[in-house]
C-alpha cells in the first residue's frame, strides 16, 4: 500500500508489468492507495508482518523468506516499509534474493518525515543509502515526492541536488508541521 505520489510515480516509470508482483507491506490500513489493481499480472503476491486486508502471506523478511520462492519476482514493490524494519540490511538481502535478475524493485522510503511507529520507526534513507541496501541492483528514476499530490521532483547528484530548496517550491501549498520527503527509486537486478 502506498500514497498517491508513489502510485502516480510507479505507473510512470512502471507503467507495465504482467510478471509475477510482489508487495511488501501490503496491508491496508484504510488511508492508503492500492497498487494491486495497476497492473495485468501472472501472480501477485501481498505480504506483511501481520495479516489483514490485502496480505496474501505473513512474512517478516528479517527473518527470512518464509514460503516465498527465489529469483521469482518480476516486479517488488516496497513502498513505506524499510524505515520500519529494524534490521534493514538483512531485509535487504532477503528481498532482493526473492527478485529475478532483471527484474525490478521499487523502492519508496522517507527522507524527512515524523517519527511513525507501525510497529516502531528506525531509519530515513537518502538515495545513496537505499544503493548501499541493495548493491546488487541497478538503480535509476531518483525523485523525491512531499505529500502534496503530483509533486515529484529530480534527486540529482551531488552540488546540483535541489532537495535543500523544497522551501521555495509551493509555498502556497500546505505542509505537514515537519517537511516531507520521500526518494523514490527503481532498480533492476543485476544478473549474477
Amino acid at each position: 500500500m502506498g500514497d498517491k505520489n508513489q502510485t502516480l510515480y510507479l505507473s510512470k516509470y512502471v507503467p507495465e508489468c504482467e510478471g509475477r508482483i510482489l508487495e511488501i507491506g501490503s496491508k491496508d490500513y484504510g488511508n492508503t492507495a492500492s497498487f494491486r489493481d495497476q497492473y495485468d499480472y501472472e501472480e501477485y503476491v501481498g505480504i506483511d508482518m501481520e495479516d489483514g486486508d490485502g496480505v496474501d502471506a505473513v512474512v517478516d523478511l528479517v527473518a527470512g523468506t518464509g514460503s516465498l520462492e527465489k529469483n521469482y519476482f518480476d516486479l517488488a514493490i516496497c513502498c513505506s516499509v524499510i524505515e520500519h524494519v529494524n534490521r534493514p540490511w538483512i531485509f535487504a538481502d532477503n528481498l532482493s534474493s526473492l527478485i529475478k535478475p532483471g527484474g525490478l524493485l521499487y523502492i519508496s522510503a522517507p527522507w524527512v518525515w515524523r517519527y511513525h511507529p507501525y510497529p516502531d520507526d528506525y531509519w530515513r534513507f537518502s538515495w545513496r543509502g537505499v544503493e548501499q541496501l541493495f548493491p546488487g541492483f541497478e538503480w535509476d528514476h531518483k525523485f523525491f515526492s512531499t505529500n502534496v499530490i503530483g509533486e515529484i521532483f529530480p534527486a540529482a547528484h551531488g552540488s546540483d541536488d535541489k532537495a535543500h530548496i523544497l522551501k521555495d517550491i509551493g509555498q502556497d501549498r500546505v505542509r505537514k508541521y515537519l517537511p516531507y520527503l520521500n526518494i523514490n527509486m527503481i532498480g533492476r537486478k543485476i544478473a549474477a
